[in-house]
C-alpha cells in the first residue's frame, strides 16, 4: 500500500509547513467542544468528526478514550466493510489500518471492532495476503484470534502456523542479512497494525538480530576480504544506515519515547546514534509537552533530500516512519491542538488512513488560535483534498460531511479583510461542494453553493454550472448572462478547454434562442481557440482540449475530424485510466447517438482492455446492447460479458447490468433508483428501451422528460439532448473556416 509511504509523507510535511504560523502569539483561544455522545449503538455518521476529535484529545487509559476509542473503531470499520462491498478494496483496507492505527498496545479489547470488526478483518487480511504483504497479514491474524470465538479460532491459528513456518525457512534459505532482514521486514510490518506488546518485542528482537548480521558482515568483510553479494551489502546498508531510527521508530508509534530510548541503548550502533534524535528523545523526561514532542516529530522527519534518496527504501521501512510521525504528532496534538504544525499533520495521516472527513474538525482550533493567512489557505487545502479523497471513494455523503466539520474555518476565511489574501479561499470550497451536488441532481443545493461561491470569486467553472442550472429551469437570459461573465474570469483566460466550453454552450444557446449569428461566431471562436491551445499543457490539458474540439467540429459538420481529435485526446493519456474512460465514455456516446454500432463495439472493446470500473464498463455495455437492439443485430457478446462480470449486489452498477442483460425491467430498473441522478438515468434507459422496442414518442417526450430531471451533469442527458437535436433537423454550421491549423 503504497499510499502511506514517502510521497504521503512529503504531503504531510507540505500541509504542516503551509499551516504554520507566520509568528506571533495565538490571538483567541481554541473553543471547547462538547463531549460526543456514545449511545450503547455506537456513534452516528454525523458524529463520527467530532468524535475522532475527542478521541486524539483524550487522556491515555482514560474511560472516556476507552469509550470513544470503541465508537470510533466500531463505526470505522462498519465503513471498511461498505467500501469493500462496494469493490474499493484499496480504500477499504485503508480504513482499516487507519482504525488499528489508533490503537495503543493493550487498548484493543473484545468487541471494539464493532459487529462488523470480524468481516473488515477478514476482507483485509485476504488483501494483503493477495499482495504477499506476511507482516501486515500476520498482525491482522493475531488481531483475528484476539477476537475469535472458539469456533473460527482453529482456522486462524492454522495460517499463523504457516507464517511461522515461512519465518523458519526464510531464516534457514537465505544468507545471513538477507534472511534477518525479510524477517525484519515482516516483524515491523505486524507492529505497525497489531497492538501488543509481544508485535513490539518481537519487532524489536528482529531489528536487533539484522544489525547484528549487518555488522558481522561488515567485519567479516573487512578482516577476511570475503566479499559478498550485492544483495547481502545492500541489506547490511540499510541496516547500517536506518537500524537505529527503526529502533525508535517502533515504539514512537506509541508515543512511547521511554521505549524509544530503551531500545536504542540496546543497539550494536550506540555510536552511531543520531545526536538531533537522541537529543530530542532525552528531552522528554516524565512530562513532556507539545514543544518537545514537535522537536521528536523534526528530528524522525527526513527534509526534502533524504526523501529524494529514500525513494528505493523498503516498503515496510516507510510504513513505519509514517506510524513514528503520526504517534509523534498526535501526541503533540494531544498537548497542544492549536499548535498547526502537528494538528496539519495529523489531518493529512488521517485522509490517508481512510479518515478524511475528520480532518477540518481536527485542524479548528489550530486555525481559530492562528487566523493568518497562511494558516487558513493551508486548512482550507487540507479540506479540499479530504472532500476529493472521499469523492473518490464515491461517497457523496461524506463529502458533505467533511463539509459540514469545515464550517468552522470557512467562517474564519470569509472575514473580509482575511479572504483576499487566502489561496484557496472559501469560495472553492463552496464551488467544489456545489459540483458535488451538481453531480449528485441536489440542484437547488448546487445552485445555493455556486451563487455564494460566485459572489466571492468570479470563477468561469463555477458561472458554467450555473448556466447549466439555468438552462435546466429553461432560462436561458439567465444562462447567456452567467455565460458573458465566465468568458472574462481569470480561470477561462488559463484554461483553453474551460474556454472552449463556456464558448460551445454559448453557441448552442444563443441557437435555441434564435440567435444564428451569435451561435456560429462563438463556435469559431472555440474552435480557434482549441485549435491554437491543443498541442500545449499537460496529457490531461491536451485530452480535455481535444474532447471539447471533437464536439465542435461535430457541430461543423466535421464528423471525420471529430472522431480524429477523440483519438488524440486518448493518445494523449493512455495510462490516466479517469482519462481515458472519459474520452472512451465519449467515443461510444457519440457513434450511438450517430447509430455507427461498429464505432461503439470498437470503444467497448478498447474500455474493456484498458480494465476501466464497473461503474463506466457498465453504461458503455449499455449503449453498445441499445443500439444492436435498434439495428437488430446478432450481438458479439461484449456487452454481456461486461453484464454478467458485474454483480447485483445491490449497488447502482449491479441493477444496471441486471436491466442490461434483461433479468429486470426498465419498470423495474426505476424502481431501485434512489438519487436523483439514478432516476434521470432510468428515465433515460426507459425511453431508450421503448425505442428499441418499436414504441413511438410523438415529441420525443420521453427524453424531453430526461433533459428535465436532476442529473443534468450526466452523459445521458447530453445523448438525449443529441437525439432530439438530430430529430429536429441538427443543422450544422459548417463548413469549417479557413485559416484552421488542424491535423
Amino acid at each position: 500500500m503504497g499510499r502511506f509511504g514517502r510521497a504521503s509523507l512529503a504531503l504531510g510535511l507540505t500541509l504542516a509547513g503551509s499551516l504554520t504560523a507566520c509568528g506571533g502569539e495565538a490571538v483567541q483561544a481554541p473553543a471547547k467542544h462538547p463531549e460526543t455522545v456514545v449511545t450503547a449503538g455506537g456513534i452516528t455518521d454525523a458524529q463520527f468528526a467530532e468524535a475522532v476529535h475527542d478521541l486524539l484529545l483524550a487522556a491515555p487509559g482514560s474511560p472516556e478514550r476507552a469509550r470513544l476509542l470503541s465508537a470510533v473503531l466500531g463505526k470505522q470499520m462498519e465503513r471498511a466493510v461498505a467500501r469493500y462491498r462496494s469493490h474499493h478494496a484499496g480504500r477499504g483496507l485503508a480504513a482499516v489500518v487507519g482504525g488499528l492505527y489508533l490503537v495503543h498496545a493493550g487498548e484493543l479489547t473484545t468487541g471494539a471492532l464493532g459487529p462488523t470488526g470480524k468481516e473488515a478483518l477478514r476482507e483485509a487480511t485476504r488483501e494483503l495476503a493477495v499482495h504477499g504483504d506476511e507482516g501486515r497479514a500476520r498482525a491482522l491474524y493475531d488481531v483475528s484470534l484476539h477476537l475469535a470465538n472458539d469456533e473460527s479460532k482453529s482456522e486462524i491459528q492454522q495460517h499463523l502456523d504457516a507464517l511461522a513456518a515461512w519465518t523458519r525457512d526464510e531464516l534457514k534459505a537465505g544468507p545471513g542479512t538477507i534472511a534477518t532482514g525479510a524477517i525484519e521486514s515482516a516483524s515491523v510490518a505486524r507492529s505497525l497494525l497489531e497492538p501488543s506488546q509481544a508485535a513490539k518485542d518481537d519487532a524489536l528482537k528482529a531489528t536487533l538480530d539484522w544489525i547484528a548480521t549487518a555488522l558481522e558482515l561488515q567485519t567479516r568483510f573487512r578482516e577476511k576480504k570475503v566479499r559478498p553479494s550485492r544483495e547481502e551489502v545492500g541489506e547490511a546498508v540499510r541496516a547500517l544506515h536506518s537500524g537505529n531510527d527503526i529502533l525508535a521508530q517502533i515504539f514512537l508509534r506509541d508515543a512511547d519515547g521511554a521505549g524509544a530510548m530503551r531500545a536504542l541503548s540496546r543497539s550494536p550502533l550506540r555510536e552511531a546514534i543520531r545526536p538531533e534524535l537522541k537529543k530530542a528523545l532525552e528531552a522528554l523526561g516524565g512530562k513532556a509537552t507539545a514543544t518537545e514532542w514537535l522537536d521528536v516529530l523534526h528530528a524522525i522527519t527526513p527534509d526534502a533530500h533524504e526523501r529524494e534518496q529514500d525513494e528505493d527504501e523498503v516498503m515496510e521501512d516507510r510504513e513505519l516512519a509514517r506510524a513514528a510521525t503520526f504517534g509523534v504528532a498526535l501526541e503533540a496534538y494531544r498537548l497542544d491542538p492549536a499548535q498547526p504544525e502537528s494538528a496539519a499533520m495529523v489531518a493529512a495521516v488521517l485522509q490517508d488512513l481512510g479518515l478524511a472527513e475528520a480532518s477540518p474538525a481536527v485542524i479548528a482550533e489550530a486555525t481559530r488560535a492562528h487566523p493568518d493567512a497562511r494558516t487558513v489557505s493551508g486548512a482550507l487545502t487540507i479540506t479540499l483534498r479530504a472532500m476529493g479523497l472521499e469523492l473518490e471513494a464515491d461517497d457523496a455523503d461524506a463529502v458533505r460531511r467533511t463539509y459540514a466539520a469545515a464550517a468552522p474555518l470557512l467562517a474564519i476565511a470569509e472575514q473580509r479583510t482575511l479572504a483576499p489574501e487566502l489561496q484557496p479561499n472559501a469560495a472553492r470550497v463552496r464551488a467544489m461542494m456545489g459540483e458535488v451536488e451538481l453531480q449528485q441532481g441536489g440542484l437547488d443545493a448546487a445552485r445555493a453553493l455556486l451563487s455564494s461561491s460566485a459572489a466571492e470569486e468570479k470563477s468561469g467553472a463555477v458561472l458554467l454550472a450555473l448556466a447549466r442550472l439555468d438552462r435546466h429551469d429553461g432560462d436561458a437570459k439567465a444562462a447567456l448572462g452567467d455565460l458573458r461573465s465566465a468568458i472574462d474570469a481569470p480561470d477561462t483566460a488559463r484554461d483553453a478547454a474551460l474556454r472552449g466550453e463556456v464558448l460551445l454552450l454559448t453557441s448552442d444557446l444563443s441557437r435555441e434562442a434564435g440567435d444564428a449569428g451569435t451561435g456560429r461566431q462563438s463556435l469559431v471562436d472555440a474552435l480557434m481557440t482549441l485549435a491554437k491551445a491543443r498541442t500545449s499543457g499537460t496529457p490531461d490539458d491536451r485530452a480535455r482540449i481535444e474532447q471539447i474540439l471533437s464536439r465542435v467540429l461535430d457541430r461543423f459538420g466535421a464528423k471525420d475530424k471529430a472522431q480524429q481529435a477523440l483519438e488524440r485526446a486518448f493518445e494523449a493519456t493512455p495510462h490516466d485510466k479517469r482519462e481515458i474512460a472519459s474520452t472512451l465514455g465519449q467515443i461510444i456516446a457519440r457513434a450511438f447517438v450517430r447509430k455507427d454500432l461498429l464505432a461503439a463495439r470498437d470503444g467497448l472493446t478498447r474500455a474493456m482492455a484498458a480494465e476501466l470500473t464497473d461503474d463506466d464498463l457498465v453504461y458503455y455495455a449499455l449503449w453498445v446492447r441499445l443500439l444492436e437492439r435498434e439495428q437488430n443485430q446478432r450481438t458479439d457478446g461484449a456487452a454481456a460479458r461486461v453484464f454478467s462480470a458485474i454483480p447485483d449486489d445491490g449497488r447502482w452498477a449491479g441493477k444496471l447490468a441486471a436491466f442490461g442483460a434483461g433479468k429486470i425491467t426498465a419498470a423495474q430498473l426505476a424502481s431501485f433508483a434512489a438519487t436523483a441522478t439514478q432516476k434521470t438515468e432510468a428515465a433515460f434507459y426507459a425511453a431508450m428501451d421503448a425505442r428499441v422496442a418499436g414504441q413511438k414518442d410523438p415529441g420525443d417526450a420521453a427524453l424531453r422528460s430526461v433533459l428535465r430531471g436532476g442529473g443534468i451533469d450526466l452523459m445521458e442527458v447530453v445523448i438525449a439532448r443529441e437525439l432530439i437535436r438530430g430529430a429536429a433537423g441538427g443543422q450544422t454550421e459548417g463548413p469549417l473556416p479557413s485559416g484552421v491549423a488542424l491535423p
